[in-house]
């Protein structure tokens, strides 16, 4: 399933490392332009980049993920107001989580396909931040994403992965991944569907948004039915603490990005009347699961085994 890191040279391991996390480090800066220019209603296929305060065009030398911001202590260039650390947060937690991905499963498609979901992961979290709403665009990506790789991966011989669950009925291919999947997509997406109606009917009140529902469905997809439950309950736990800390602290950490005189949603409502958003819960939960859920599940099966 996997290329280890170390089955090659050490210094050569070292270099790729150091790429990778460059390569997340600069899709965390392209997530955040993104988010940005979605939560704002601007084009995110034309226009340059500039700082929302002063309207100056940003560099290059401006756009340099980590970089820039360190150089230039956290204020725009031309205007001298403060760049949210939120941005700079975002691409070092995006090469972080990179570099982590390409460490547990090497130089492999499953490593492109996580890295890819892992960016779709990060815009869905920015925008539903803001915005409380998970656009239909990053669930095609997430679908698509999935359609396009599930037939080059397939089942490690050891572990409790994606597809292990039907490695028995089809097979070490990419069957058993593909109706893992498949299950686990029905299962997190329908199941979750289905309780949200219920309680929504009984208690008149609105539970889960549709956005959440569908992003489910995509990380049961990715994650399969076993591995979905596991992400699942780690999201909950993950939203209470999200919406413990935003009790206390009053907002949503870089949440004023746009809600200034540049056109952004408008203020920040009340904590107390206002929902939490539970997207940012999901993708935290499946980039986790992604990494340690498989050494966490076949220690908790081999309690009882």
């Amino acid at each position: 399933m996997t290329t280890s890191l170390f089955d090659i040279a050490p210094a050569l391991a070292t270099y790729l490392l150091a790429l990778v996390a460059v390569l997340g480090a600069c899709m965390g800066s392209f997530m955040n332009c993104l988010a940005w220019r979605l939560v704002g209603g601007q084009s995110v296929l034309s226009g340059r980049s500039y700082c929302p305060r002063c309207k100056e065009q940003l560099s290059a030398v401006d756009l340099i993920p980590i970089v820039s911001w360190v150089a230039l202590r956290g204020r725009c260039r031309h205007c001298k107001k403060r760049i949210p650390v939120r941005y700079v947060l975002v691409e070092i937690v995006m090469a972080a989580v990179f570099v982590a991905i390409v460490f547990v499963y090497g130089f492999t498609v499953q490593a492109l396909a996580y890295g890819v979901l892992a960016c779709i992961l990060c815009g869905v979290t920015l925008v539903d931040a803001d915005t409380y709403t998970i656009p239909n665009g990053f669930i095609l990506a997430g679908i698509a994403t999935w359609a396009f790789t599930v037939w080059f991966m397939g089942v490690p011989p050891q572990g409790f992965w994606p597809g292990s669950d039907f490695a028995t009925q089809f097979g070490d291919g990419f069957l058993p991944v593909l109706a893992d999947g498949v299950a686990g997509g029905l299962l997190l997406g329908g199941g979750i569907l289905a309780f949200s109606l219920l309680f929504e009917q009984v208690t008149k009140r609105e539970s889960l948004g549709g956005g959440d529902v569908k992003l489910l469905f995509v990380t049961g997809l990715f994650l399969g039915a076993p591995l979905g439950l596991f992400c699942l309950l780690m999201a909950c736990f993950i939203g209470i603490i999200i919406a413990f800390v935003l009790r206390l602290s009053g907002g949503l950490p870089g949440s004023d990005v746009l809600n200034e005189s540049d056109g952004g949603p408008g203020e920040l409502e009340s904590l107390k009347t206002r929902a939490i958003p539970f997207g940012p819960a999901i993708a935290v939960a499946t980039v986790l699961t992604l990494l340690i859920g498989s050494p966490c599940m076949t220690w908790y099966v081999g309690l009882f085994m």
